[in-house]
């Protein structure tokens, strides 16, 4: 504890810093708190504009367009080997007739409903690579 000046033993009334905090006398910065609000604001939505036009700058990640061709099926599940083995067979086609590309293989767990989805622009030119022969 500190000594006070009269001799009490009390300790020393903590110093006023005033409405605006530490900053009291400083002429550069506003005393009046709404303006700093504003301020404060300002400079977070320079920030948030600033990076919203770096990110829309930005080049675009490689993302698949929407499906061009859905395949619905039905399976056993014994039958995975074989529908493996087609994803297989309809990716190469796919490549090497550079129609698109194989999207994922959604198999739902009950085991009976199953899709391919093939993307590419031109669906014709999809099916003509992996419909039949």
């Amino acid at each position: 504890m500190k000594k006070t000046g009269d001799g009490s033993g009390a300790a020393a009334p903590l110093r006023d810093m005033g409405p605006a905090g530490p900053y009291h006398g400083d002429s550069s910065f506003s005393q009046e708190p709404g303006v700093r609000n504003i301020a404060i604001w300002g400079l977070l939505s320079a920030l948030l504009l600033a990076f919203s036009a770096a990110a829309a700058a930005a080049p675009p990640t490689h993302k698949l367009p929407e499906p061009a061709i859905t395949v619905r099926f039905d399976y056993y599940p014994q039958d995975l080997a074989t529908i493996r083995a087609l994803e297989r067979k309809l990716a190469s086609a796919i490549k090497h007739a550079k129609a698109g590309e194989l999207g994922e293989t959604e198999l739902h767990l009950d085991g009976n409903d199953g899709f391919l989805y093939l993307y590419g622009p031109d669906p014709d030119r999809l099916y003509a690579a992996a419909g039949p022969s």
